[in-house]
C-alpha cells in the first residue's frame, strides 16, 4: 500500500496544472481526495497486526479496516466522474473495496472460529483439535483471498498516477 506517497506525488503534480484547470483536474483531486485518507487508514491498521495482537483485537481491527474500505468505496460512489479513465478507475477501487471489506470479514469469522476452538482446546484437547485444524486452514484460505483482494490496489494506484500526472 505505497498510496500515501504516490498519491501526495500526484496531488502536488495535479497543483502544478491548475493553471490547465479542467474537469479532468477536479476529477483527479476529488478521487485522490476520496481514496486517500481511507488508504492511509487501512494501512496504520494493517501495520498495527502483529504476531501477538490476540484474536479479539486482531478480529476488532479486520472490523475497522472494513468499514474504513467500505467508507472509502461509498465516497468514491458519491463522485460524478465524467472522465471516462477516471469513472473506470472509480469502479475499480469500489470493487476492490468490496472484495477487501469481505475478505477482512472472513479474517473475523476465522479468527473466531480460532479462538472457540482454542477456548475448547483447554478442556478437551482431543476433541477441540479437528476443530482447530480445520479453523487455520480457513484462516491460511482468508488470508490468501484477502491478499488477492486488496492486489489491485497498485494497479489503481498507478493507474491514477499516470493519468492524473499527464496533461
Amino acid at each position: 500500500m505505497r498510496t500515501i506517497v504516490a498519491l501526495a506525488m500526484v496531488m502536488a503534480a495535479s497543483l502544478a496544472l491548475v493553471g490547465c484547470g479542467g474537469k479532468k483536474l477536479e476529477e483527479c483531486k476529488a478521487l485522490i481526495g476520496a481514496i486517500n485518507p481511507h488508504t492511509t487508514q487501512v494501512r496504520k491498521l494493517s501495520d498495527s497486526l502483529t504476531a501477538d495482537t490476540s484474536m479479539e483485537a486482531g478480529a476488532k481491527i479486520f472490523q475497522s479496516m472494513a468499514t474504513e474500505v467500505e467508507t472509502g468505496a461509498a465516497e468514491v460512489k458519491k463522485l460524478n466522474m465524467e472522465t471516462p479513465e477516471l469513472k473506470k478507475f472509480g469502479e475499480d477501487y469500489q470493487k476492490m473495496c468490496a472484495d477487501s471489506s469481505k475478505a477482512f470479514k472472513d479474517m473475523i469469522a476465522v479468527s473466531k472460529k480460532i479462538g472457540d476452538a482454542q477456548k475448547a482446546a483447554a478442556t478437551n484437547p482431543e476433541a477441540a483439535q479437528a476443530d482447530l485444524t480445520k479453523a487455520q486452514a480457513d484462516a491460511a484460505t482468508a488470508e490468501a483471498e484477502m491478499k488477492k483482494a486488496t492486489a489491485p490496489e497498485d494497479g489503481i494506484v498507478d493507474g491514477i498516477n499516470k493519468f492524473c500526472g499527464a496533461e
